[in-house]
């Protein structure tokens, strides 16, 4: 068995505990190169025998403007960077930034942006809801968002024949921690046991030795991607879009409003000076 840190790939062990003791020696450079990560590359880090099909609510669409619904990041799994999002990672920012981009691919290009402003929430949920033959609890981070078939007819298309099934979150790490194999220290070995036991593959990090462990992070965006960093992120729902109607039906356009608040406000004044001559 080979071990590998993908922050020192050159670097190699054939024994776990060297490994750890690795990590002990070069924690802090360690924790300054995954400080600086941007999530973009992904394999599948989910047994394949726990995923079933999830099939998400579509709408026979009418018209050229639809509603989207998806899961951008979900909480307790490990991921392709071994990432274990522990609930609670999405808070701060969610509050900080209710809506956020969502791109195609990660591009940051202005032909790959599918909504500028995204409504950006979290959702409790278990992991039965999207597919997963487990019962556990998870936070998931959505966006909600509309997309235009004159302006991205390709995913407009790829939405609506429920093409698109993974999601990806563009993000930034705040507050996050390192849990390792240290069979010498009973305090690690509990931190990386009590990890281990919030996340629905912790086969992952047996193999591996060890899994970051992130409490927070800012979002930047979300994307719609091929293969994602963690692939329990689907499309919930696709449907027509309808624009909110208006709070007051027999309201006169805003412009009429100000209009006659002007003309108002012009004879108080004009009767004010009559007054006062």
């Amino acid at each position: 068995m080979i071990y590998t840190l993908k922050q020192f790939p050159d670097k190699k062990f054939t024994d776990k505990m060297d490994q750890t003791n690795y990590i002990k020696k070069k924690i802090k450079e360690l924790t300054a190169i995954k400080a600086t990560e941007y999530k973009t590359d992904s394999s599948c880090t989910v047994k394949s025998e726990l995923i079933k099909e999830f099939k998400p609510t579509i709408e026979p669409v009418t018209g050229d403007i639809i509603e989207v619904k998806a899961i951008i990041n979900t909480t307790n799994v490990i991921d392709s960077h071994m990432d274990l999002h522990l609930q609670g990672i999405w808070n701060k920012t969610v509050k900080d930034n209710p809506y956020n981009p969502v791109l195609k691919q990660h591009e940051n290009k202005f032909e790959s942006v599918l909504a500028n402003k995204a409504k950006n929430i979290n959702q409790s949920m278990n992991f039965k809801d999207i597919g997963v033959d487990i019962d556990f609890a998870m936070q998931a981070n959505c966006n909600i968002f509309t997309i235009d078939k004159n302006k991205q007819p390709l995913m407009f298309d790829k939405y609506t024949s429920g093409e698109v099934d993974q999601h990806s979150i563009g993000m930034m790490y705040v507050d996050f921690d390192i849990a390792y194999y240290d069979e010498s220290s009973k305090k690690e070995m509990d931190f990386f046991n009590e990890m281990l036991a919030q996340c629905i593959n912790p086969e992952i990090a047996e193999e591996a030795g060890y899994v970051w462990c992130v409490r927070e992070a800012k979002k930047r965006e979300g994307s719609a991607v091929v293969f994602a960093s963690n692939p329990l992120t689907p499309t919930l729902y696709v449907k027509n879009y309808q624009p909110q109607s208006s709070t007051g039906k027999n309201e006169p356009p805003l412009s009429t409003q100000k209009q006659q608040n002007n003309k108002e406000l012009f004879e108080a004044l004009f009767n004010l000076q009559l007054k006062l001559t």
